[in-house]
């Protein structure tokens, strides 16, 4: 089992597997995955504006230029007219004092200039990061309420949603899974199932996989009846309430189920045989008075007490003739093999009617003739009771075994049910023969296919579709390098030799006089001189000069290159969509709900149908919501004031916050789980002459027998009771687990 076993009313959570709602298991989404980022931009420093720069830049350069230059002038005019104060007094030391006074002057003013500039600019840093410093806080508080609001509101999703069965889905195949997987999706399923309508269970695994279904509906208060076959089969009512009629074609049905071309022939002798047979035994039509009047047309001794005297001779007198006799004794051995196992069946069954769940199970043992028949006959007398069921149509879901079951016995039954409006649940454990053939007939659902060859064939029935997919991919890298070294070595010698030669020749001759009168007593005295002269120069020189250059060069050069290329290639691919790979490795309870669309599309939905699931936190017996981005979020609207809000609207400040695009947390009615007792009151479930009983959470499960009727779908069909203890195989014959 795939349930921890329970004692009879301490279910704990696993009451809410009975909650409404059909569900095939459970769908997981994180919801984490839902939680919106706060998108809005982080406040960044605003630049000051150039011209505070500038104009603190050009007051910086002129306090510097009217310092140098007032020092420079003011200091030379001081120093000048310190100087010609010795020739000129005081008026030379005022004018040096005020030289020196202006460049002060000037100085000062420079710097005052600078001092201002310099203010401006640094309260105008000053406010901007004041605004920064706002804007950012602000920004701060909007994000932390928004993140806030985003854990509380995921905080409240639930992680795990029913995957439902559809309202139109009248019919449900499901294929493949291990006992395990059938087991768990038999359990979520039918507690599901048994809140709105009751529910009958045919098992044909020879596993058992209904027992935690019955298990723990047991322990909810449901009125359960297991019939175990062969074992308890004297106790099973599978042929119980059909009239004769209904019970020839069943057992015809039933003895030709194995073979897939069973002739019409056949099938017509064995069933007059049977009707003229039932026609002689009158009312009174048992499987041990069947058994015991073919015994008497084939002239077999018959010790038991079933048929009197009188209706021994009028079956081997009256119903058939010699030669009849002879031309279908073949048919009459064949049915009273058939029919002998079966004789025992329904005697110990009294008068009790079936349970509100209902499980027709074939016990551990090996297969054999008698029990292949035995699950041929079981189906055949659900379809019977279907057909002739007056109120609402139960449920109905067919687990097969192994060896599965013939294609118009399948689809007899899907007839039935839809006739009647009852919804047929079918468990493959393979998708092979017949299986293969019904694929598409309903909704369609996948657990773990094992085999290839069946992966496959799912995988078709799930079809193809187009997609891009990488083909191709090339990844080319290259290195070169190149080096090469040149050395140059030169020499030359230049040799000069200049000669100089000067020859310089000279003559030089001159004379003069002159008179000069000198006063006094000789006024009339004069003088005269004479000069001569002459000049001679030669030179002669020689110069010579030797003039040795070497040269050398060596060049060295060194060339290094990487390339690296990376090119991919797509193409248009018809792929499955869903590799059958996948399909083999699902996990154990892991289902797959395959959904076409009107458009040709296929939608497969994903689910779990683990019933521990319901142990968990944040599960939902309901469907997960889907959410649409809401354009206008609750944000704080103020820094001062974060923890209120104000409409966006009303808010005029340049640090308004901005709008943030997230999902509206829509309302999440929180799961609380239900007390725990030491005896918990369970629900109660119809039963004759009962009232209807409310639930610990205030549902009422059962129906009043004298009141007003409910409507049609809530409404059960009369004759629901509680069954005696299934007394599973292993446990102890109180019916307790051990």
């Amino acid at each position: 089992m795939t349930v921890d076993s329970t004692e009879a009313g301490r279910l704990g959570r696993y009451l809410r597997l009975f909650d409404s709602g059909r569900r095939i298991g459970w769908a997981y989404r994180d919801p984490e995955s839902l939680r919106q980022p706060f998108v809005e931009p982080e406040p960044q420093r605003e630049q000051v504006a150039v011209g505070y720069t500038n104009r603190a830049e050009a007051a910086r350069l002129d306090r510097e230029d009217s310092r140098n230059s007032s020092l420079k002038i003011g200091g030379g005019v001081a120093a000048v007219c310190l100087l010609l104060s010795f020739f000129a007094g005081t008026v030379m030391v005022v004018a040096g004092v005020a030289a020196i006074g202006v460049a002060l002057i000037r100085i000062s003013l420079a710097s005052r200039r600078h001092t201002v500039a310099t203010g401006d600019l640094t309260t105008r840093q000053s406010d901007l990061e004041q605004r920064f410093q706002s804007s950012w806080q602000v920004w701060q508080q909007r994000r932390q309420h928004h993140e806030t609001q985003q854990t509380q509101w995921v905080g409240g999703l639930d992680a795990w949603g029913a995957l439902p069965v559809g309202t139109d889905t009248r019919r449900l195949d499901v294929f493949g899974g291990s006992q395990r997987g059938r087991e768990g999706f038999l359990t979520v399923f039918g507690t599901s199932t048994l809140r709105e309508r009751p529910l009958i269970v045919v098992d044909l695994t020879q596993a058992l996989v209904c027992r935690e279904l019955s298990v723990l509906a047991e322990a909810a208060g449901v009125p359960v009846d297991v019939q175990l076959l062969p074992s308890r089969m004297a106790e099973s009512g599978i042929v119980g309430g059909l009239a004769p009629q209904e019970l020839v074609h069943a057992l015809v049905e039933a003895a030709h189920g194995d073979n897939p071309e069973a002739g019409r022939a056949e099938r017509a002798v064995d069933t007059r045989i049977l009707t003229q047979l039932c026609g002689a035994l009158g009312d009174d039509v048992s499987l041990a008075r069947l058994g015991a009047g073919l015994r008497v047309l084939l002239g077999e001794t018959d010790d038991t007490k079933a048929l009197s005297r009188d209706e021994r001779n009028r079956i081997a007198d009256d119903l058939l003739n010699d030669k009849n006799k002879d031309h279908v004794r073949d048919s009459l051995f064949r049915l009273s093999s058939f029919v002998h196992p079966l004789e025992q069946l329904g005697t110990a069954r009294g008068e009790r009617g079936p349970g509100y769940l209902t499980c027709l199970a074939l016990d551990f043992g090996a297969m054999s003739a008698g029990t292949e028949l035995l699950a041929d006959l079981a189906v055949q007398s659900v379809m019977r009771r279907l057909s002739s069921f007056q109120e609402t149509a139960p449920s109905v879901v067919v687990a097969l075994g192994e060896q599965g079951m013939q294609r118009r016995h399948l689809e007899h039954m899907a007839q039935v049910c839809e006739r009647r409006g009852a919804h047929l649940t079918v468990l493959h454990p393979h998708l092979r023969d017949a299986a293969e053939q019904m694929i598409g007939g309903g909704t369609v659902a996948f657990m773990r296919l094992g085999n290839h060859q069946e992966a496959n064939v799912a995988a078709d029935f799930l079809g193809r579709h187009h997609s891009f997919v990488m083909h191709s991919l090339t990844d080319t890298e290259g290195r070169t390098v190149n080096t090469s070294v040149a050395k140059t070595i030169g020499s030359s010698v230049s040799r000069g030799t200049t000669y100089n030669e000067s020859v310089t020749r000279g003559h030089n001759w001159g004379s003069s006089s002159s008179t000069s009168y000198q006063g006094g007593a000789n006024p009339f005295s004069s003088s005269s001189s004479t000069s001569s002269g002459g000049s001679y120069s030669e030179t002669t020189g020689t110069s010579t000069s030797v003039t040795y250059t070497t040269n050398e060069s060596t060049t060295h050069t060194t060339g290094d290159s990487d390339s690296t290329s990376l090119a991919t290639g797509r193409q248009r691919v018809y792929e499955y969509a869903v590799e059958p790979t996948q399909l083999q490795a699902l996990a154990e309870f892991s289902v797959l709900v395959v959904e076409r669309q009107p458009g040709g599309s296929v939608s497969v939905h994903a689910g779990d149908c683990n019933p521990n699931i319901v142990l968990l936190d944040r599960v939902s017996m309901s469907p997960l919501p889907q959410f649409a981005l809401s354009a206008q979020p609750q944000l704080p609207a103020q820094a001062s004031a974060p923890a209120t809000t104000a409409p966006a609207a009303q808010t005029h400040s340049p640090h308004a916050p901005v709008t943030q695009p997230a999902y509206a947390p829509p309302p999440q009615p929180g799961y609380a789980p239900p007390p725990q007792p030491a005896a918990p009151q369970q629900p109660g479930w119809p039963s004759s002459g009962s009232e209807a009983r409310p639930a610990a959470d205030g549902r009422t499960w059962g129906w009043p027998q004298q009141q007003s009727a409910p409507p049609p779908s809530e409404q059960p069909p009369n004759g629901w009771v509680q069954g005696p203890s299934p007394n599973w195989p292993g446990q102890h014959p109180g019916g307790g687990p051990r």
